[in-house]
């Protein structure tokens, strides 16, 4: 590249992330208008016929499930070493049997069902922090497309990413919809009133000051960026997701097909860095994808909520949990931009090159 040549501040192409890195947002605005268009019994039990359970179950299988599947196709079903490397040891498989352990554990303590709450947590906050480090992980990725490389910049960029994720998520958890998920709480629902206002008026002072500091430029210059634009996206999406739900897991459904999208257009542009499609084409690689999301979210929310027993019905949702801290675990090693030229190398790769119905990768006219 001459030296001349400003730096594509794109991943892909302006069309191509528009689309799928801050476009698929609307998939989750849809997600989220359905949630909240859906009557949701609050107080009755779920059955496996409600409109709600079969929406999760259908968004399990078509994008959470596939996504999931995507990881693998990245890692264990790939051809070359390189892709590989990533993949942890056989002992972390044990991760499935997590669950069902607190479950079974849960189940002779004499306080039924306070362990596997904890465990429960513990699973919600690790999926909320994986979500927010994907869009992270984005916003290294645009930060090194377009050549910044200032450390304090960088700190800024992340502050306010985080910043603007954590505060609904620490507000939803003082909440009445929080008290009543079953999850456990360290504060006493006395106090939510008073810390609600606190929390608002901390998190605007914060963002405040960062947005400010960003725009001045005393840190790093400031020029309007396709990262800016991901994380104003990324912010507003989980206000409004925060701001319209109350059950726990429409909001994991709806700020996680927002990634879903995200993660399947990743792993087709690193493929075609390596001069190949994932499992060999897109036919292959959705439908397998769904059929291992139908086993999964098969068990996870139709047989669950069917499942009387809550010793049984525990075990099942705690091996669920499994598969995902497996997923979580592995991309948290397959993604690391900083840590992997090699991955930033395949991905600019793959974004100078589409591949043809052949599998042979030819140049991309995408400026």
């Amino acid at each position: 590249m001459d030296s001349k040549t400003p730096p594509n501040p794109w991943l892909i192409s302006p069309r191509e992330d528009l689309v799928w890195f801050q476009g698929s947002v609307i998939a989750g605005l849809c997600l989220l208008a359905l949630f909240v268009a859906l009557p949701f019994p609050q107080h009755a039990p779920l059955a496996p016929t409600d409109p709600v359970i079969m929406a999760l179950f259908l968004w399990g299988v078509m994008f959470d499930g596939t996504h999931v599947w995507a990881t693998y196709a990245r890692t264990y079903f790939a051809p070359d070493d390189g892709s590989k490397s990533g993949i942890p040891s056989r002992r972390w498989w044990g991760l499935l049997a997590v669950g069902p352990a607190f479950a079974l554990i849960d189940a002779q303590l004499p306080s039924k069902g306070v362990l596997f709450s904890w465990f429960l947590l513990a699973a919600y906050l690790w999926a909320y922090y994986h979500l927010v480090r994907q869009h992270y992980g984005f916003l290294m990725l645009y930060r090194k497309r377009a050549g910044e490389t200032d450390r304090y910049g960088q700190l800024l960029d992340s502050l306010i990413l985080w910043l603007g994720c954590l505060y609904p998520y620490l507000r939803f958890s003082l909440s009445d919809a929080y008290l009543h998920s079953g999850l456990p709480h360290l504060i006493p629902a006395e106090m939510f009133p008073t810390l609600r206002p606190l929390l608002d008026g901390l998190f605007f002072l914060l963002m405040g000051a960062a947005v400010l500091l960003m725009l001045s430029g005393r840190i790093e210059r400031f020029r309007p960026a396709p990262k800016h634009l991901l994380m104003a996206i990324v912010i507003v999406f989980h206000l409004l997701v925060f701001g319209f739900l109350t059950h726990l897991l429409t909001i994991l459904a709806t700020l996680t097909i927002f990634h879903n999208l995200q993660y399947h257009r990743i792993v087709w542009q690193y493929e075609a860095g390596h001069g190949r499609r994932p499992l060999g084409g897109v036919l292959r690689y959705l439908a397998t994808g769904m059929l291992f999301g139908l086993i999964w979210y098969g068990l996870r929310v139709p047989t669950t909520v069917a499942v009387t027993d809550e010793t049984t019905r525990n075990m099942l949702i705690g091996l669920c949990w499994g598969v995902a801290f497996h997923h979580y675990h592995i991309d948290s090693r397959i993604w690391r931009v900083r840590k992997s030229p090699q991955l930033v190398q395949a991905l600019d790769i793959g974004a100078n090159q589409v591949i043809t119905h052949h599998g042979q990768p030819r140049a991309s006219t995408a400026k």
